[in-house]
């Protein structure tokens, strides 16, 4: 269904008509939350897009119909969509993400979309202040319904650290010390905070999460052991690794995060594809990902659904189709095999 403006009208009259427990009195159950159970289900791979929705050649997208893609993209039936965090071009990395501020964009994809998953692909938690990132990171949980996905990193430009005065050998420090503040003062009632990056005491940070905190995913290893990582975040976003390496990843992965005793942290791989018009074309590889007809894909994604990922993040960068054209296939063909994973309305509407 097209998304209207009679449709994003009563959005904001929903917000706007209900209470908003600010204060995090009630929040609503860890287990019922809309962005997780949308994006994720257990036992099933499902599949989501990283912005923006487009191949391009060179660091810089056009952004043509980026929103229309968006929305495309969720009819589809994608899970779930990653949006960057680049604060700065730098021409020799050949990737400034979607362009627009992160939670600007994200603040409008909530208004102009309905149930697909948003996320973070990743905020890079050293450039930002904690307080900051978790007031937005609160608000537009609030503001989308409980949709948020707060995807983190250490950081791997170097060049933007010396605009921000952070050294860059720093960062894996610094992100440990961040990521403490923001689950403090977004999982607490007036904390004590004392920390490098600040002290807290005798005041508060709202809004609080709709769900009592916010879903955290570690992007890449970010110069932290795996087992801080497996204890302190609520998932892990990974980059495309040979079939069996991941493997290894996963299951080591699982075991760190007891998933054998019903203990359900995502591991999401994020992988650049170019889907050839023919549908039987044979897998090429291309940087951190395939160039693949729709006929192998299926059993390419069959084979990361039974080592046990439970997203695959897509990147169109490297398409040399156009993606509103490759969206249509994969809808009609592949999809369906992976759909999103529940979602909870009744959750969604408390929340919002």
């Amino acid at each position: 269904m097209t998304f209207t403006l009679m449709s994003v009208f009563s959005v904001v009259v929903m917000s706007d008509s209900a209470a908003i427990d600010v204060q995090g009195a009630n929040p609503a159950q860890w287990s019922d939350h809309p962005g997780l159970r949308h994006a994720f289900s257990q036992g099933r791979m499902t599949l989501g897009v990283i912005t923006p929705l487009e191949g391009f050649t060179g660091p810089v997208p056009t952004l043509a119909d980026h929103v229309p893609l968006i929305q495309q993209a969720e009819r589809a039936g994608f899970a779930s969509v990653w949006v960057r965090d680049v604060p700065l071009l730098d021409p020799s990395f050949g990737d400034t993400g979607q362009v627009f501020d992160t939670w600007t964009y994200l603040g409008y994809l909530a208004a102009t979309t309905e149930r697909i998953s948003l996320g973070t692909s990743s905020v890079v938690l050293p450039l930002r202040h904690p307080l900051d990132t978790a007031k937005a990171a609160a608000s537009l949980d609030h503001l989308s319904g409980g949709r948020l996905l707060l995807g983190v990193a250490t950081g791997d430009r170097p060049v933007e650290f010396p605009a921000y005065g952070i050294h860059y050998d720093s960062r894996g420090e610094r992100f440990r010390e961040a990521l403490s503040y923001l689950r403090a003062v977004t999982e607490h009632r007036f904390p004590a905070v004392s920390s490098p990056l600040g002290v807290m005491n005798g005041t508060d940070l709202l809004p609080k999460p709709t769900h009592g905190r916010l879903p955290v995913f570690m992007t890449g290893r970010g110069r932290q052991e795996v087992e801080w990582i497996s204890e302190n975040t609520d998932g892990w976003l990974f980059y495309t690794l040979p079939l069996e390496q991941q493997a290894l990843n996963v299951k080591r992965w699982r075991r760190l995060t007891r998933r054998d005793e019903g203990t359900f942290k995502p591991f999401a791989q994020a992988t650049y594809l170019d889907l050839a018009e023919n549908p039987a074309a044979a897998p090429q590889p291309i940087h951190q990902g395939i160039s693949i007809g729709r006929e192998p894909l299926l059993e390419l994604l069959d084979a990361w659904h039974s080592i046990g990922i439970d997203q695959l993040m897509i990147n169109f960068k490297q398409s040399r189709r156009p993606v509103g054209e490759v969206i249509d296939e994969l809808a009609q063909y592949v999809l369906p095999h992976f759909p999103p994973g529940e979602r909870a309305a009744d959750s969604a509407t408390d929340a919002a």
